[in-house]
């Protein structure tokens, strides 16, 4: 007689074996074979389990807008926004003045508008277009000042770049500038603080003010950096030394250069001088350079890059389980971008997330946002809530976009790490979550592959939700496809009221294997696992089980 049968175990069906799939990360290859176990072709409004390595769930919907700012003449485009604390200060194009861009500072502790004074039509600068090839907008805190670079200053007078003086805190003042005693000669393209002056890019040209003022006490307070390329932005990054502990350098990228200025032209014993990092790899996304622990994450053409602490410059890279796997898991949505200068990113809360119009897996164009898990080096997405631009507050991000225009401008509340309050839904609508993987790793390549018996983990918050499945060919053709809706689970605490007939229940429940009811074998050479279900009850995708049979004939014309 036979014992029992095991997952490892053939049983009754001759030279089958076991294939398991844990979703694990995107990337761009077809197959998984020489990637890593769980590679996916798409996670799309799916992120990591913090708390559970082995699912995927729904990403935290970004929900109704923070505000809309309704006390504004006709709001548009916000073209730049910060976050300072509580307080989120930017500017934004209204009617106010025609055609120019105004500051704002928007309180999320008391989600109210803080009023700043003095801006006028003669110190307001002109408002950018919301699309195409751009030099963005830029703000850097020096001191109690809030020190804006804008395209649309004329560089007449004294319009060259902005400042919000938060001296006094509950009363801004917004002015226009130009450095004092010495000006600069141009309009500046980019402000960054280094040892506390405002650094200025104009050209190849880095503009240096006094410590903790906007004045150039000489004429010669400028470097000229590398070749006659025009910087394209500056971040500061602390460098690891051997002899100097952690040192602050300010890093000023070119388009295929990177240049590190360290020292201070106060000090001989460490004086203001530059050394290049490399002359091959740069950006010509200003906004996707981002400091983090790790270093400074930025977007090159070829792909996703970093600085590491020790001023090396790297591809990112994930977590390597074969010296198989030395390349990037994620490049192409990069080097297909349509505009590289409009790409936006920020990090917090371990994840680096950036926004870009790109074509996704199966070519389809469009605006989307992809994030880099610090602590699972993988990425997901591509995620379909869009924006042009990102920062942080407290433990959230807030984002703004031109293509949200039901709200005119709006700021937005972004998680990456659901709480109580988060809703799974973008501005009131649902979404799809788009589970698809890469083809599973090959076993005896050389066999055309049947399966009958299969399994997959599968749960949801509070009522039953309903997942399609479908197993696809190499060429992505559907072989089988099914519905399955999960058990009743109840609602989640404090979403009902008592009395009203709801079953309650957690937040999340652990996922659950549910059987695959095929309706035939299903027969393959690869096969693929692809996963589609709504964003309204948080959804958890989990492994794959499944028992593949080897029928002993080659594999069939595509």
């Amino acid at each position: 007689m036979r014992g029992p049968r095991f997952p490892s175990d053939p049983g009754l069906i001759p030279q089958s074996f076991p294939v398991r799939f844990t979703p694990n990360g995107l990337v761009d290859a077809f197959d998984a074979t020489d990637m890593f176990e769980g590679a996916c072709l798409f996670l799309q409004n799916l992120c990591f389990d913090q708390s559970n390595p082995e699912c995927v769930i729904t990403r935290p919907g970004v929900g109704t807008a923070l505000t809309t700012f309704s006390g504004f003449a006709t709001p548009g485009f916000i073209s730049v926004h910060i976050g300072i604390g509580s307080r989120v200060y930017g500017m934004l194009a209204t009617a106010r003045n025609a055609g120019n861009d105004e500051p704002f500072c928007y309180d999320t502790a008391t989600s109210s508008f803080v009023t700043i004074s003095g801006v006028t039509a003669a110190n307001t600068p002109s408002s950018p277009a919301s699309s195409g090839a751009w030099n963005p907008p830029s703000m850097a805190v020096i001191g109690t000042k809030i020190v804006i670079t804008h395209p649309g200053f004329s560089g007449a007078g004294s319009n060259f770049f902005g400042v919000i003086d938060i001296t006094t805190p509950s009363a801004p003042a917004w002015s226009a500038a130009n450095t004092t005693t010495n000006g600069l000669p141009a309009v500046p393209t980019w402000v960054a603080n280094y040892n506390n002056r405002a650094y200025f890019v104009i050209g190849n040209k880095l503009y240096y003010s006094d410590v903790l003022a906007l004045n150039l006490t000489s004429n010669l307070q400028f470097l000229t950096v590398g070749d006659p390329t025009p910087l394209v932005c500056l971040v500061g990054l602390p460098v690891q030394t051997s002899t100097s502990g952690v040192v602050q350098t300010l890093q000023a990228f070119k388009p295929t250069q990177i240049w590190q200025i360290s020292g201070d032209p106060s000090t001989t014993l460490t004086p203001l001088s530059q050394n290049f990092l490399s002359l091959t790899v740069g950006t010509t996304a200003p906004r996707s350079v981002v400091p983090t622990p790790d270093g400074i994450y930025f977007i090159f053409s070829s792909g996703p890059h970093f600085i590491d602490p020790l001023g090396i410059v790297r591809p990112l890279l994930g977590i390597k389980r074969s010296e198989k796997n030395l390349e990037q898991d994620v490049q192409a949505p990069f080097q297909d971008a349509t505009q590289p200068s409009r790409m936006a990113a920020a990090y917090g809360q371990d994840i680096y997330r950036i926004s870009l119009a790109t074509l996704d897996a199966l070519g389809n164009s469009g605006s989307f946002d992809y994030w880099f898990d610090r602590g699972r080096r993988r990425w997901n997405g591509p995620h379909t809530f869009a924006y042009d631009c990102a920062s942080v507050v407290s433990n959230y991000f807030v984002v703004s976009g031109a293509s949200h225009s039901t709200a005119g401008a709006a700021l937005y509340k972004s998680q990456v790490i659901a709480d109580p309050t988060t809703t799974f839904v973008d501005e009131g609508n649902q979404y799809t979550c788009h589970l698809q993987s890469a083809a599973l790793p090959k076993r005896n390549p050389l066999a055309q592959k049947q399966m009958v018996e299969s399994l997959l983990e599968l749960a949801s918050t509070g009522g039953a939700s309903t997942y399609s499945i479908s197993v696809l060919d190499d060429q992505r053709n559907t072989v089988a496809n099914l519905a399955l809706t999960t058990a009743l689970l109840g609602t989640a605490w404090g979403s009902n009221k008592w009395g009203d007939g709801s079953v309650w229940s957690s937040a999340v429940g652990p996922p659950h294997p549910y059987e695959l009811a095929w309706p035939f074998p299903l027969q393959f050479q690869k096969m693929l696992l692809d996963v589609t279900c709504n964003s309204l009850n948080r959804s958890q995708i989990g492994t794959f089980f499944g028992r593949w049979q080897d029928l002993g004939f080659p594999t069939q014309p595509p």
